[in-house]
């Protein structure tokens, strides 16, 4: 089984949570605590893959643990309040962070969250930060659960670009025939 690592990172109260908890189980709580320093999840898409979904913490006190984070990050998953201008404004830093702690090669989406809410920072404002940083670019709302599968969907679709799977669809090709099932 391939085991993915996904990191999601973003502000505290950028509705991480919320969204990891929509597209696991698709539940959503209003009453949702604050993550103090890191929880896990993990989701089986098929006997082949699973996803481990590491949900931090957004408070400043936690991101010294940066390091521990985004290691082997396959995917890195950073989160706004599209109702919140720090929370956009903040996600430099942890751009910065990734860039210091993180696999330079991982996938990177950048997802507005809360679209349910009232937009305080435009679609194409946070289109331009994504193109800037080399991410896929979309929106989400962990209340109404609209375009959360789309953007797991997304962050799925683009594990092939990984260079391990890369390497491991190269193996597999050079392999007999005889020896391979399906390629």
């Amino acid at each position: 089984m391939h085991a993915y690592k996904i990191l999601v990172v973003g502000n505290a109260n950028s509705g991480k949570t919320s969204l990891i908890n929509r597209y696991i189980s698709d539940k959503f709580s209003n009453e949702m605590v604050s993550t103090i320093g890191i929880e896990f999840v993990h989701k089986e898409l098929d006997d082949e893959t699973r996803l481990v979904i590491w949900d931090t913490a957004g408070q400043e006190r936690f991101q010294s643990f940066g390091n521990a984070f985004f290691r082997e990050a396959d995917v890195v998953m950073f989160v706004y309040d599209v109702s919140n201008v720090d929370s956009f404004n903040s996600l430099e830093n942890w751009y910065r962070q990734y860039l210091t702690y993180g696999n330079k090669k991982a996938i990177k989406i950048l997802i507005g969250n809360k679209i349910d809410l009232e937009f305080t920072i435009s679609s194409e404002k946070a289109k331009s930060w994504a193109v800037q940083h080399d991410m896929v670019y979309e929106i989400a709302s962990a209340k109404s659960n609209k375009g959360v599968q789309a953007a797991f969907s997304t962050v799925i679709s683009q594990l092939n670009k990984l260079p391990r799977v890369q390497k491991e669809k190269l193996k597999i090709k050079q392999m007999p025939k005889s020896d391979r099932c399906c390629f």
